[in-house]
């Protein structure tokens, strides 16, 4: 009897896990059949759709990768391309690219970089756009040449119907003579950003108020006015974002040098 039993609840337990498998397969198959699929979005209709958006005959595609952000069944294409519009500044086309209904092409909003993500940046600024486990990641590059300075991860948001940031790496700051959070110049601003500017700037710093407070009243005066003349130099010698890390350095190497020369013209110094 007990035998009997234990033989019906696992012909009971079969029956059910049975039912439960055909159920989810029904579901599938009815959630399959619901997506409607897509013809793969060529090269060519790539091409024709940005020549169109930017009255180009000729478009080259840099990169183009393929992923179903959507998860349903149709694989949006991720493009970097050149029009005739680029110039010098490298591929102005970075998008992700959806066929509609009705065949036609429609580009799917990218979340762009916050103000102060963007202030990490210096001169020409250029970027990727690639597929990382799943993710739509924005890879910006600059000519301050530290290796990508700023990543953007993406992540598709199915409730909200667009791409949303999940991650951003942004690069360091570095401590200065003065208050980054204050930073009242693109030059300042470029300072943080750099080791070896941030190091020269404290370096300078010091050396110039130890100096300054062993003057007389005449010298320090002197002192003063030369500093401010140098920084509105270096403003507007490194004001070009273009290069601004090396101009800084060479400034910088070449201020404290000057200040060396202070020391020595102005015998009546401390320990003269």
């Amino acid at each position: 009897m007990g035998a009997a039993c234990v033989t019906l609840k696992g012909m009971r337990r079969f029956a059910r896990n049975v039912l439960l498998t055909a159920i989810l397969i029904l579901v599938e198959t009815i959630v399959s059949m619901s997506q409607q699929r897509f013809p793969k979005i060529s090269e060519d209709e790539i091409k024709e759709h940005f020549g169109k958006a930017t009255d180009c005959d000729t478009v080259a595609i840099d990169s183009l990768e393929y992923f179903d952000f959507m998860r349903d069944g149709n694989e949006e294409a991720v493009v970097v391309a050149s029009t005739c519009a680029t110039g010098t500044a490298g591929p102005d086309v970075h998008a992700v690219v959806r066929r509609q209904p009705d065949g036609s092409l429609a580009e799917l909003k990218i979340p762009e970089p916050t103000a102060k993500q963007y202030s990490a940046l210096f001169g020409r600024v250029f970027y990727e756009l690639s597929v990382r486990d799943g993710m739509l990641v924005e890879t910006y590059h600059d000519e301050s040449g530290r290796k990508d300075p700023l990543v953007i991860q993406c992540r598709w948001n199915a409730n909200d119907h667009s791409f949303q940031i999940a991650e951003a790496k942004a690069p360091p700051r570095y401590k200065t003579s003065f208050d980054c959070d204050n930073a009242k110049t693109g030059v300042e601003n470029a300072i943080c950003y750099s080791s070896t500017a941030a190091s020269l700037d404290l370096a300078l710093n010091q050396t110039y108020k130890a100096w300054l407070d062993n003057l007389d009243d005449k010298d320090s005066d002197t002192l003063r006015k030369e500093q401010k003349d140098w920084l509105t130099k270096r403003n507007l010698i490194c004001g070009d974002d273009r290069g601004v890390f090396d101009c800084l350095e060479t400034m910088y190497r070449a201020r404290m040098l000057e200040l060396q020369a202070f020391k020595i013209l102005h015998s009546h110094g401390p320990g003269r």
